[in-house]
């Protein structure tokens, strides 16, 4: 199994006695229905200006440029909205779908394994709004991996347990990319 390279044994060893089936990371808001509807709404305003001239099309309309321009607008919208969508994936792509005693399991299929986990990541969120500034501790946990990174989002179902689970790993512990200080 070691190839010569990073292992990490402990958290191996942790994850194959505490985590016994598989812990899957829902995000909120995120079901099937509800992106199908967003993509809907997202994608409605070109869908619209392309019936509106396979319609016209249909009518017989006498002004070819009022058919022309609907397929014209369609096609102009439909940039911005694929570039919302795309934008949209690639965001998701990071995020971490599952967790089981083998490694953990990304939104688009990519697996990483506990023993090429290199350290745990706690990011803290800072904003600003007008001239209040604050930040919230633990916005969410990167799990950094020798291939790469897996970011567990803080609007998940089940926070308190998935968040227990991975303060209770073995592993290198960082605060915002700097390592923990210790207790």
């Amino acid at each position: 199994m070691n190839s010569g390279g990073y292992y990490n044994r402990p958290v191996v060893d942790w994850a194959r006695q505490n985590i016994r089936d598989r812990v899957e990371v829902r995000p909120l808001f995120s079901s099937r229905v509800g992106r199908i509807l967003t993509y809907t709404l997202l994608f409605c305003v070109p869908g619209g200006f392309f019936v509106l001239g396979l319609v016209m099309l249909a009518l017989g309309a006498k002004a070819k440029d009022g058919v022309g321009a609907a397929f014209l607008f369609g096609f102009l919208t439909l940039i911005p909205c694929g570039l919302i969508a795309f934008v949209a994936a690639y965001v998701r792509r990071g995020l971490a779908k599952s967790l089981d005693a083998e490694g953990v399991s990304g939104s688009f299929g990519q697996r990483f394994l506990w023993g090429k986990l290199y350290y745990v990541d706690h990011v803290t969120k800072h904003y600003r709004v007008d001239r209040v500034s604050g930040r919230i501790k633990d916005n969410q946990v990167e799990l950094v991996f020798e291939g790469g990174k897996v970011i567990i989002p803080p609007l998940i179902h089940d926070r308190a347990r998935v968040w227990e689970l991975i303060d209770g790993m073995p592993a290198k512990v960082r605060d915002n990319g700097a390592p923990r200080a210790r207790d």
